[in-house]
């Protein structure tokens, strides 16, 4: 039975879902991070009744214990990063008077870089799946969207038939404040196009509606579905850096930028609420990769 604790989580979680349109992996990540605060704090103070009643210092015993039991700074971050944001929200409902995750400081975390494909790479898992049958047209179709569009994995499972636009070449992806169109490539209209005529519906899926890209029965690809599929093509190209799907993310957003798209462009594209998350992707000169770097081309 759930307490008054665990009850204000999960009406946050609804909250994220419901008007931020959080997708559900970082929901489930949001949940998971503040149910093992709510832990600490009742193995802490187990007579606990109210998130009013937990002071800054539990807070800093809270880090103090996840540096303790060996947490990278990165992860201590993101955690930190759920509970500023639960207690801004408990806040602004009136749950509190005031917020005492103002004066924590996240741990300085080195952030690398996201690592793009070279595009000889990009090209080979892209020819990886050469076979005419339903698998491969399917597969080609979906690691075709993935690179020419730079979609989230969870946007890419969540996908709609009736968001495909193959006369305009469009892509409707995400939904509330993260929807947006997305230009396709010719080669990605082609794909999607064959995969849609003789793929999907002999996977028994209805035409007009549905899942866009399905599995032998029909259904909804998932995640792990997605993952196992580019494992076996990345090992089929002969790639031997670690690929997973944001690395086609990273790869579309970089190879953009390279070939002189803005960066407001590629963050419209990428569906990124703020400028900067978007500025990491831009190729740096150290790179060997047959990229230019952006500043070399378009600023004095």
């Amino acid at each position: 039975m759930e307490n008054a604790l665990e009850q204000s989580i999960e009406q946050f979680i609804e909250y994220l879902a419901t008007q931020k349109h959080y997708a559900g992996n970082t929901l489930m990540a949001y949940r998971n991070d503040l149910l093992q605060f709510h832990q600490f704090v009742m193995n802490t103070r187990p007579y606990t009744s109210s998130w009013a009643r937990v002071d800054s210092l539990l807070m800093q015993a809270y880090l103090l214990d996840l540096k303790a039991r060996a947490y990278s700074a990165a992860s201590i971050a993101r955690k930190l990063a759920a509970l500023k944001s639960f207690y801004f929200y408990l806040t602004e409902m009136r749950v509190m008077v005031s917020n005492p995750t103002l004066d924590l400081d996240a741990p300085r975390v080195n952030k690398q870089p996201p690592r793009a494909l070279t595009e000889e790479q990009v090209t080979a898992l892209l020819h990886a799946p050469a076979e005419p049958n339903a698998k491969g047209l399917r597969d080609r179709a979906m690691l075709e969207v993935m690179y020419a569009t730079g979609i989230r994995v969870t946007e890419l499972v969540t996908l709609d038939v009736r968001d495909v636009d193959l006369e305009e070449r469009t892509l409707r992806i995400g939904a509330g404040s993260r929807e947006r169109v997305v230009p396709l490539t010719e080669s990605a209209q082609e794909a999607l196009s064959e995969y849609m005529t003789r793929s999907r519906t002999a996977y028994g899926a209805d035409a007009e509606q549905g899942a866009l890209f399905v599995n032998p029965r029909g259904e909804q690809l998932t995640r792990q579905g997605v993952w196992l599929i580019l494992k076996q093509y990345v090992n089929q190209a002969g790639i031997k850096t670690p690929v997973t799907p944001h690395s086609l993310r990273h790869s579309f957003a970089a190879h953009r930028l390279a070939e002189g798209s803005s960066l407001q462009e590629v963050q419209r594209m990428l569906g990124h609420a703020h400028l900067t998350t978007t500025q990491v992707y831009r190729p740096r000169p150290a790179l060997t990769d047959g990229l230019t770097p952006p500043m070399e081309k378009n600023e004095p």
